[in-house]
């Protein structure tokens, strides 16, 4: 199984879709996760949709900052999203390879200082 994270500091640009496609090419991840997305609902179901990934769920940026796209194709991996909160996903991942199950949680933690103390309790 093969997991890309990447925080992409905003999937609006106009290069995301030609370096995905590099990656999808040369590594075939089953699993990418896009981290610092900075797209709105509305766009972000249209820049998806263009990745090359047959299944996604996403969480929506947090005061115009964040946002987490999981995408996936289910070739090698079965993917249940667990929990969505507005800085974090969990995910049971199935590997159909190997058999195993896994929990994968995709993290977008606050930058502010006076948030973090709070979101790290919350992640206990």
């Amino acid at each position: 199984m093969k997991i890309i994270c990447w925080i992409v500091q905003g999937a609006k640009k106009s290069q995301l879709r030609h370096e995905v496609g590099l990656i999808n090419r040369i590594i075939k991840p089953d699993i990418l996760i896009l981290l610092e997305t900075l797209v709105n609902c509305q766009n972000s179901d249209l820049i998806i949709k263009q990745l090359g990934y047959q299944y996604f769920s996403t969480i929506p940026l947090v005061n115009h900052m964040g946002g987490i796209w999981l995408l996936w194709n289910n070739a090698n991996v079965d993917v249940s999203i667990i929990v969505k909160e507005p800085r974090i996903m969990h995910c049971l991942v199935h590997d159909k390879l190997t058999a195993n199950e896994r929990l994968l949680s995709a993290v977008y933690a606050p930058v502010r200082e006076n948030q973090k103390d709070v979101f790290r309790e919350h992640l206990r």
